[in-house]
């Protein structure tokens, strides 16, 4: 088992209180040796909700849009079933895995 680097930074550039649009995360993936780690698919990502807003839900991925440049992958998170989202600090973990490579890293949105 090797050791993947994850970097994310979030965004809620539409996503707000009360609506359902997405929030983006831009993800960087690189492998121990600083190539970047090229072809992961969603299901490679696993993306949970460790602290929400308050009355917020957790979170699912609605959209993933792959490399836009080697080892960079956009994905873009919805609240689950028909809930929205709420005011307050959201702090995502994210877990990436290749085969037996594995990385993690968290990452905060203020839902304003």
């Amino acid at each position: 088992m090797a050791r993947l680097i994850v970097e994310v930074l979030a965004e809620d550039t539409v996503a707000a209180p009360g609506n359902r649009q997405p929030l983006y995360i831009i993800a960087s993936v690189t492998a121990a040796s600083g190539s970047p780690t090229t072809g992961l698919a969603a299901a490679s990502f696993r993306i949970q909700a460790e602290i929400v807003g308050p009355g917020g839900s957790e979170v699912q991925i609605g959209a993933f849009f792959g490399e836009p440049r080697p080892g960079v992958y956009h994905i873009e998170l919805l609240p689950i079933r028909d809930l929205t989202w709420r005011q307050g600090v959201y702090i995502f973990s994210v877990a990436v895995q290749r085969g037996t490579d594995r990385g993690q890293t968290l990452t905060q949105v203020l839902m304003d």
